[in-house]
């Protein structure tokens, strides 16, 4: 009986372990397909190839920052809308610097020249010299073409031995006209009647004030006898 139990279990545990070694097989072959069905797909198809990644590290494609020229120049108006007045000025600033080691420096004693282009089509030239940090002004009176329009200043630079450098944009400004303030009206005073005057070192008013006389009252008559007839 016991042989019996043993031959069965023996017949039950070798089929069990058959179906499994086949499941497992089967696995394998079924994941072998599907690879090679995936890449006959991709290489069948140029138009979908395979997509891949490729990472680099320490690599950066941003554009590097560009250095400062050597030499450079700018212009720039104080106020862009100054009050029209005849009388006015509009004081334009240029700058004038050579870059050394990353660091702008003012070039001194530079020759600026400043063309100032009027609507009209007309033109002045204004000379001024750099100081030592390479600033020059240029003070523009106003024209009565200016009012309501846009004036264009022309700024360039020259001093021996070095390059000479024009302003890339030309500075500008626009005068405008201004409405006059209303002033305030002055405002009325009364006169107060003027206070009555004290000698120096006394407290006493300098008039002393008159009595007043009393009348005094009249005596009344006494009444007289009438004599008697005989």
């Amino acid at each position: 009986m016991y042989s019996q139990l043993w031959k069965q279990w023996q017949k039950n545990t070798s089929l069990f372990f058959l179906i499994k070694c086949g499941a497992i097989a089967l696995f394998f072959i079924l994941s072998i397909l599907v690879v090679s069905c995936g890449s006959s797909s991709a290489q069948g198809n140029p138009a979908n190839p395979a997509v891949t990644v490729t990472i680099n590290l320490g690599v950066i494609n941003g554009s590097p920052t560009p250095n400062f020229p050597d030499y450079a120049c700018g212009g720039w108006a104080t106020n862009t809308s100054p009050p029209f007045s005849l009388s006015s000025k509009v004081d334009v600033y240029a700058k004038f610097t050579h870059t050394v080691q990353g660091n702008p420096i003012g070039v001194a004693d530079a020759s600026g020249s400043a063309i100032v282009l009027w609507p009209d089509g007309t033109t002045d030239t204004l000379s001024a010299t750099t100081g030592t940090d390479g600033l020059a002004v240029f003070p523009v009176a106003l024209k009565p073409i200016a009012l309501n329009k846009i004036v264009l200043v022309q700024i360039s630079f020259s001093k021996q031995g070095i390059p000479s450098c024009s302003i890339p944009q030309a500075a500008y400004f626009t005068a405008i006209l201004v409405s006059p303030t209303s002033s305030a009206s002055p405002s009325s005073t009364s006169s107060a009647s003027p206070s009555p005057t004290f000698p120096i070192g006394t407290g006493t008013p300098t008039s002393t004030p008159t009595n007043t006389p009393t009348s005094t009252p009249s005596a009344t008559p006494k009444p007289t006898k009438t004599p008697k007839p005989h």
